[in-house]
């Protein structure tokens, strides 16, 4: 192994034996780093000289090492347990203030005990994600918990959480595509109402354009939908297809009773 063209940093190496002497015994350090130069091939004197080694000594680990291994780095007159690291105790694991409980179909939300609860159902996305991030955010819930419940990887879940610092609900939580953009301005409710007014008035034989459809659906619902996305919408579910098809269908069913 050729070692001539590596650089070595005193300021960083020092850095680094400092760091190492919080869980390895100086004299084990020195022995390690005896060795190591030995095999990369220095002169045994340089090295002992340069890592305050008795020259004798060096070699006899050197001898030790390759007879007993790293067994051999212990000074063996010296009681196993003054070689134990002092490892800092780990930090107190943290204590969230919030706990989520899925639930049919909601998503329950406790606050420190069953009396204080938010309840959402599933279906409301928008409104499940925008709360569940914020909690996240004010470290009220695990990450691991709301991607879960959210169904998507952490990573997407803590970038979508950052982008809320800065951005609106609207911005991040709220697909800009313009099929999810109309499938998030037309709930199940405009649907079932889009459908039995399609359905009502191709039996009858009225106008299923776009834009009387979408009037109808307006005053019922009391939304502001687009005849273009009225439109978009018959295409998706072929209700076009059944403008032919169902008087035919519905004369030959009441033939049949």
């Amino acid at each position: 192994m050729d070692c001539q063209n590596l650089v070595f940093s005193p300021k960083q190496s020092k850095k680094r034996i400092e760091k190492a002497i919080r869980v390895l015994p100086s004299i084990i350090l020195r022995k390690i780093i005896f060795f190591s130069l030995y095999l990369l091939g220095a002169r045994i004197k340089t090295i002992a000289s340069l890592v305050d080694i008795p020259e004798v000594s060096g070699k006899t680990t050197i001898h030790r090492v390759m007879k007993d291994g790293i067994s051999a780095f212990i000074d063996r007159r010296q009681p196993p347990k003054s070689y134990v690291a002092h490892i800092p105790p780990q930090t107190q694991q943290q204590v969230f203030q919030a706990s989520v409980l899925l639930e049919d179909e909601y998503c329950i939300i406790l606050f420190g005990d069953s009396k204080h609860q938010l309840k959402i159902p599933l279906s409301h996305k928008v409104h499940l994600k925008s709360v569940l991030l914020s909690l996240l955010l004010a470290n009220m819930l695990p990450i691991n918990e709301v991607s879960s419940v959210l169904d998507i990887t952490i990573a997407h879940c803590r970038n979508l959480a950052a982008r809320l610092k800065n951005e609106d609900v609207t911005e991040v939580l709220i697909d800009k595509r313009q099929g999810q953009k109309k499938d998030y301005l037309v709930d199940q409710n405009v649907k079932a109402d889009l459908i039995q007014h399609f359905v009502a008035r191709t039996i009858t034989g009225h106008s299923t354009s776009s834009n009387k459809l979408s009037e109808l659906i307006n005053n019922t619902e009391q939304t502001n939908i687009s005849s273009r996305t009225i439109r978009w919408h018959i295409n998706k579910m072929g209700l076009v297809k059944i403008i032919k098809t169902l008087p035919e269908l519905i004369q030959a069913l009441k033939k049949k009773s």
